[in-house]
């Protein structure tokens, strides 16, 4: 049977200010079975969303080809296909961030400011990707869409003995 490998759950890490923070573990192996092997994780803003999403490499790739897609396809109805409007605001702030063993890896300062990561870091599992959430921001957002979200979110850092 082919593995599967999916970003689920919910886990609950730190950020210092230098933008120092581990992945998760249970977000750990996904991510390396979903850049090929490699310790790599893709990371960019989501303004829907106002978090990070994140994803392995082949998944970018996806991505690629789908924007790729919608230009051939508007290329054959004569229509003009833009990448700096229909890619800018998806892979402008896309990194292809390397992590160590331990999952530690360095966050763009460009990433924490847009996401308001301060020092509690939520990152969630969607299946194909995650999102990755600072806390405090997180449960100050009015979505009821993301009611789970901060109802785990809360739940950990009570756990931690943190403010919620």
């Amino acid at each position: 049977m082919a593995e599967i490998s999916a970003f689920l759950g919910s886990a609950l890490t730190t950020i210092d200010p230098k933008g120092r923070m581990a992945i998760p573990a249970n977000f750990r192996n996904p991510l390396i079975y979903a850049s090929k092997g490699e310790s790599l994780a893709v990371l960019s803003f989501n303004a829907e969303g106002q978090c990070l999403q994140g994803c392995g490499t082949t998944r970018l790739e996806s991505l690629l080809q789908q924007m790729q897609q919608r230009e051939e396809a508007a290329n054959a109805q004569g229509e003009e296909f833009r990448t700096e409007v229909f890619g800018g605001s998806r892979f402008n702030t896309t990194f292809r961030i390397a992590f160590d063993g331990s999952g530690r890896l360095i966050l763009p300062k460009l990433l924490v400011a847009m996401a308001r990561i301060d020092k509690h870091v939520f990152f969630s599992g969607n299946g194909t990707d995650f999102s990755v959430w600072g806390v405090e921001h997180l449960l100050s957002l009015d979505d009821p869409r993301l009611a789970s979200q901060q109802y785990v979110a809360r739940f950990m850092m009570d756990e931690l003995g943190g403010k919620a």
